[in-house]
């Protein structure tokens, strides 16, 4: 009985040990699998189109002929390359995560970045929470089940270090980092975006004036914003440190940063055409503001066996006829189109007919004294009415 009893705990011993030698062969084949899929996806930057990153002309000024002196052009008056979604090196239903696809996204010349930021966490509001950077779908984080957790979510840090160290190495025009929240707000998880911006970027940010968004994003002049960091957030922070910081809300409802969101399906049916009937219209907005837009995402599980199928771009020629400044672009699916539109630069100079030349306002005229009138008293009726006029 007793060697019996050896005998069944030498083998549930053996079967443990086997288990747990399978286990560990399984989780390392699936980090191998999920490091081959992230360097399979940002093979796509080998050769990609590089972006000379030439300077502005002249710095941004011009000669105003209404005011007979030397002006600078405002920040609606460039069109920027913009990068969807930046830290995606593959898909957008539940994939995984990188930082080297920021790193390629700002070294082929992008002067928008786009990071989603959440929390990490039971609770929000607990004292545990802390900002990552991830892909959020209807409330929650994203990824590729099975993956390591640094395939899951970035550290914002990490993702600030990469963008201070990278983003002025090639060229000195602004970069506007656009935040996207998506978490509910919270002034603890501003609080560490504000905290963690101020570490890593500093010496980047915009002179204090341009802060709490006061002044319409687009009205800067672009001397201002040469070597600068452009904080753009999707919503007015609640936090107040961070809205110091924060240069311009990008929102659908919004005045400073005008943002439209198209559908695969209003693609189908002339994209941006669908929100502008009438083309002088779209110019005008264009020309007064700086506009963006964003094709929605929709999730495709298809995407783990055919990874960037939902991350599809489209034909954006018509968003330069109207001078719309940003159009986000999924990069990691190489938008060859695109791309060729900023081979001068990641921020070149609209069309001279895209572009409003500032006016001085019509002098207010003194009046003429001589036209004065004098007060004068009428009565009648006996005195039924008496006034002045």
């Amino acid at each position: 009985m007793n060697k019996l009893l050896i005998y069944g705990l030498t083998a549930f011993v053996i079967i443990v040990v086997i288990g747990g030698i399978i286990g560990i062969i399984l989780a390392n084949d699936h980090n191998t699998i999920h490091k081959n899929r992230a360097e399979k996806c940002l093979a796509v930057y080998e050769n990609y189109p590089k972006i000379k990153q030439n300077p502005i002309p002249n710095g941004g000024k011009y000669y105003n002929q209404n005011f007979k002196k030397d002006k600078y052009y405002g920040l609606r008056d460039f069109f920027y390359a913009a990068s969807y979604k930046t830290y995606l090196p593959c898909g957008y239903t539940n994939d995984i995560v990188s930082y080297n696809a920021i790193k390629e996204v700002l070294l082929a010349g992008a002067r928008v970045i786009h990071l989603d930021i959440f929390f990490k966490g039971n609770d929000p509001f607990g004292d545990d929470a802390r900002i990552i950077v991830g892909n959020v779908i209807n409330g929650e984080l994203s990824f590729l089940k099975g993956s390591s957790e640094d395939k899951q979510y970035l550290e914002f840090m990490n993702c600030l270090e990469i963008i201070n160290d990278l983003a002025w190495s090639k060229s000195d025009t602004p970069l506007m980092l656009y935040l996207n929240m998506e978490f509910l707000p919270n002034t603890k998880l501003e609080y560490q975006v504000y905290s963690q911006l101020l570490e890593k970027c500093s010496s980047r940010f915009m002179d204090k004036y341009y802060g709490f968004q006061r002044i319409n994003i687009g009205d800067i002049p672009v001397n201002m914003a040469i070597g600068k960091l452009i904080i753009l957030t999707n919503r007015v922070p609640i936090n107040g440190f961070l809205n110091e910081i924060t240069n311009g809300i990008m929102s659908e409802d919004s005045t400073n940063v005008i943002l439209y969101k198209i559908t695969d399906k209003e693609i189908e049916f002339g994209g941006i055409k669908t929100k502008f009937p009438k083309k002088e219209d779209a110019i005008k907005i264009s020309m007064f503001n700086l506009v963006a837009v964003m094709k929605d995402s929709i999730p495709n599980d298809k995407n783990k066996y055919n990874p960037k199928i939902d991350t599809e771009n489209y034909d954006a020629s018509y968003h330069f006829e109207l001078g719309i400044s940003i159009t986000f672009m999924s990069w990691q699916n190489r938008p060859e189109s695109y791309l060729k539109k900023f081979a001068e630069g990641g921020m070149i100079l609209k069309p001279a007919e895209l572009i409003y030349i500032p006016k001085p306002k019509p002098p207010i005229e003194k009046r003429d004294t001589k036209f004065d009138y004098e007060t004068t008293r009428v009565t009648g009726l006996n005195g039924f009415y008496d006034f002045d006029f």
